[in-house]
């Protein structure tokens, strides 16, 4: 042995990389129990890709940002139809950076946030159970991801729900990190993430709260440093807020007035929630991982901050059921309950190894096998229930395509509204097309005058489609008040109770034509319901008070002095609402006896 040979330098290298080859073991496979699932979500995701026809909505309003109309649905009238104001600011970004089909580039970005928050979310888990060590992690609860074929679905529709699920996952790695090392800097960025949660969707504005206090219960930072935090957290929701109500007039997206987002609709709500679980049986892992945190709580007695952690997002789920169920759900099958079983899920993504946790791995894997394969097509292959809409069978029916990820196969689907598109631009007039029920010939009605500017106005049932197929410098008139500034303020209808959410406010024919027709139309050939009484007293309630500054603070310039009325009226026209009957309209804004 030479001097400056150590003793250890006689071992053989094997035996001096042994205790760092066990250590690295199951680091090597966690690192793995990150990626495979998120690859795996990737494929599956892929194989059920598509681009909705309210997927088709955001790409219209993409499309007039990019030509310089600003972020609307009809250029000179400012609609905001889209719930997700990032999800649509996102798109804009792309748009000019990747060239080709812009749905198909929706799709694409979707799939990717899906994959890129399911891999974030992992690894915050594995990053929680990271002092657990030598253990290896079990996959647990990301077993249920890759079970739910809903879940499938909405990783692309050109929706905001891959954007969604990389928020959350986002939310989650910033608070195991806050739990792991408390003192790190950054905190601030980490407010600035969870503040974004309106902006993704406003009812993750809920989750927003709960990770901001579970982070400020963690930190304990002080006066100064809350304050700062909280000021980061609501920065840009608030500017925004106070650009929507300037720009549009109101203090929320029109489709949450159409939707009546402060209505109470339990009954309807919990049928919604079971109409997720109940064809895929999620009450089975449910019980499962319930059962697995209850013996963990009371048989390990974790530190309480560990405790926080893990049943922060399990809180934030809760609370969001509540809303979900209380405002009755949505139209979608699954699609707002998705983000409620993602952060349920989070904490137990994966989980240390032992007897308890592989029993419960293998019960939710032999449950997963039960309800995924073809011998249990309910899951995913199923007609439209009582209460929602299997998007994927419907949009494959509508298409005859079994990916529709491009906006020209949705336009391929409507022949007769595509013809009756190109005849109301053939006209030599300014018209509006309305379209025949029983597909025969559209019928072409002179345009009134506010839109003499253009050649064509279109009623829209579907107004993704509609949007593609009319260009930018003409007009939609969209049917469901998901776009329409009249319609999203009318009362319900009578019945539409029994319809779906967001689909109750169909604009009765005499407000159509009273918003849209010439004044020399005094009624519609194809519906006698439509009196020159009627129509008369439609259109002088547009004409009146409330209503008339309603259509002003949309129609009108946008000038400084607007932009203040808009934002200063903005409370008052959120409250707003019209009734039905037009000469009930008319006696309440003109003062008609």
């Amino acid at each position: 042995m030479t001097a400056m040979q150590s003793p250890s330098a006689e071992r053989p290298l094997r035996d001096r990389l042994r205790p760092l080859r066990a250590w690295d073991r199951p680091s090597r496979w966690n690192a793995a129990m990150v990626v495979l699932p998120a690859l795996a979500v990737a494929v599956l995701g892929w194989r059920h890709r598509a681009l909705t026809d309210d997927g088709t909505i955001f790409l219209r309003t993409v499309r007039q940002i990019l030509a310089g109309h600003g972020p609307v649905v009809n250029h000179g009238e400012r609609v905001e139809a889209n719930t997700s104001t990032l999800w649509q600011w996102l798109l804009v970004v792309l748009g000019p950076l990747i060239p080709g089909e812009p749905g198909f580039t929706a799709v694409v970005a979707g799939l990717v946030c899906t994959t890129a928050g399911v891999l974030v979310a992992l690894d915050a888990t594995r990053r929680l159970y990271a002092g657990v060590v030598p253990r290896a992690l079990m996959p647990a609860g990301v077993l249920v991801l890759l079970a739910v074929p809903v879940y499938w679905d909405f990783a692309t529709g050109g929706l905001d729900s891959g954007l969604g699920t990389l928020w959350l996952a986002g939310c989650w790695w910033f608070l195991v990190r806050s739990y792991v090392s408390p003192e790190a800097r950054g905190q601030a960025g980490h407010a600035v993430w969870f503040g974004l949660g309106v902006l993704v969707r406003p009812e993750f504005a809920l989750v927003t709260v709960v990770f901001l206090a579970a982070s400020w219960a963690l930190t304990r930072p002080g006066p100064r440093r809350t304050a700062g935090g909280l000021a980061a957290a609501a920065a840009l929701p608030v500017g925004y807020e106070i650009f929507r109500a300037g720009y549009y007039g109101l203090l929320v997206p029109l489709p949450a007035l159409t939707k009546e987002a402060g209505d109470s609709e339990t009954g309807r709500g919990l049928r919604y929630a079971w109409d997720f679980a109940e064809p895929v049986a999620l009450y089975v892992p449910a019980a499962l991982f319930v059962a697995l945190l209850a013996v963990w709580a009371f048989r390990s007695r974790p530190a309480p901050r560990r405790l926080l952690v893990v049943l922060a997002p399990v809180a934030a789920a809760l609370i969001l059921t509540c809303y979900l169920v209380r405002v009755g759900g949505d139209y979608m099958h699954g699609r707002m309950m998705l983000p409620v079983m993602f952060l349920a899920l989070l904490p137990g993504l994966l989980l240390p190894a032992s007897a308890r946790v592989t029993a419960v791995a293998a019960a939710t894997a032999v449950w997963g096998v039960a309800v995924v394969g073809p011998w249990h097509p309910a899951a995913y292959h199923d007609t439209d229930r009582s209460l929602t809409v299997r998007v994927r069978d419907s949009d494959i029916r509508l298409t005859g395509v079994a990916n529709p990820d491009r906006v020209g196969e949705w336009t391929a689907a409507f022949p007769e509204l595509r013809s009756a598109v190109a005849a109301g631009l053939a006209a030599d007039r300014p018209v509006l097309v309305r379209l025949s029920p029983d597909g025969g010939a559209a019928s072409l009605l002179p345009l009134a005058p506010v839109h003499a500017s253009g050649r064509v106005a279109v009623p829209g049932g579907y107004l993704g489609v509609t949007g593609e197929l009319v260009p930018l410098d003409e007009y939609i008139v969209e049917l469901w008040g998901l776009a329409n500034t009249i319609g999203a303020h009318l009362d319900y209808a009578p019945g539409a109770a029994k319809k779906w959410p967001g689909h109750r406010k169909f604009i009765d024919d005499v407000w159509l034509a009273a918003l849209e027709l010439h004044p020399s139309v005094t009624h519609l050939p194809d519906n006698p319901a439509v009196t020159p009484e009627s129509l008369a007293a439609a259109r002088h309630a547009l004409s009146c008070g409330d209503v008339r500054e309603l259509l002003d603070s949309v129609r009108k310039p946008l000038t400084v002095a607007r932009f203040v009325d808009n934002l200063i009226g903005a409370y008052e026209r959120t409250r707003l609402r019209i009734p039905r009957d037009p000469f009930a309209a008319e006696r309440r804004f003109c003062g008609t006896p």
